[in-house]
This record gives structure tokens, sequence and C-alpha cells, in this order.
């Protein structure tokens, strides 16, 4: 799994049955085998609409959708990757550069983002972001 990656599944721990798009917006942590995740669900007034999407937006979305992200969960990598062995969850497409920079800006934008997962992208992105200037000076072996 890898940030930008998406899945569908159903909502865990939900009797909700309806599955959703999911998308990975962090890097899986090396260390805790953790990354986090954000679902889709359909455009209604009584939702958040801080990022809605398109069907131009991804091919899984047929219609106008918004980032859940109230819902979004910090979920194990491994764990993830069993239930795609198993077939209990799909692998869809992963999305673009561009439609992942915008669920990622909408973290912080959303009232609605718990703050453990706010602080969690924030330290997560800002790793990632010394990870990437820092092999750009790593001298060859």
């Amino acid at each position: 799994m890898r940030c930008g990656d998406t899945v569908i599944m159903t909502t865990p721990g939900s009797t909700n049955p309806i599955p959703h798009l999911w998308f990975v917006i962090t890097e899986p942590d090396p260390q805790s085998d953790s990354c986090v995740i954000v679902s889709l669900t359909t455009l209604r007034n009584d939702k958040d609409q801080t990022v809605t999407l398109s069907p131009s937006d991804h091919p899984f979305i047929s219609h106008p959708s918004v980032v859940h992200y109230h819902g979004a969960l910090i979920v194990n990598v491994s764990a993830i990757r069993k239930l795609l062995a198993g077939n209990t969850i799909q692998q869809h497409e992963a999305c673009t550069a561009k439609t992942l920079k915008l669920i990622q800006e909408g973290v912080s934008a959303s009232e609605f983002t718990p703050k453990k997962i706010e602080s969690y992208c924030k330290l997560a992105w800002q790793a990632a972001k010394r990870q990437e200037s820092s092999i750009g000076t790593q001298p060859f072996a």
C-alpha cells in the first residue's frame, strides 16, 4: 500500500454493508506499519462538503461524492494486505496526484477531521518531505 492507493471496502466495525472507496492519504509508517485512509460517500446536504469529487476524479466515482473526514481511520497496513489477499476487500485504481493533493488539503480544512487524524497526517507528511529532501542529498555508495 502506498499513498494514493485505493481500496473498496465496507467501513470497519460498521453494520452498513455498502462498500465505499477508501484513499490511502499517508505513506505507511515503517515503524508502526500504519497509514491514514479516508472514504467517499454520496453527496447529501447534511454531509461535510469540504472536498467534493466527481466521476472525472476517479474511475470508481459515478456521482458527486464527498470525502468523509470524520470517519478517517489509522489502519494497520499488514491487516489491509491480508484482507486484499483474502479477497475480503478489493484494490482499485490509484488516484491521481491532483486528487490526492485535494484530499490531503481537506484534512486541515475540514472542521470534521478528528484531531488525532490531523496530527498523524501532519507528522507523516513532514517525515515524507524530510525523506524526499534527504534522498536528493545522499552520496552514492
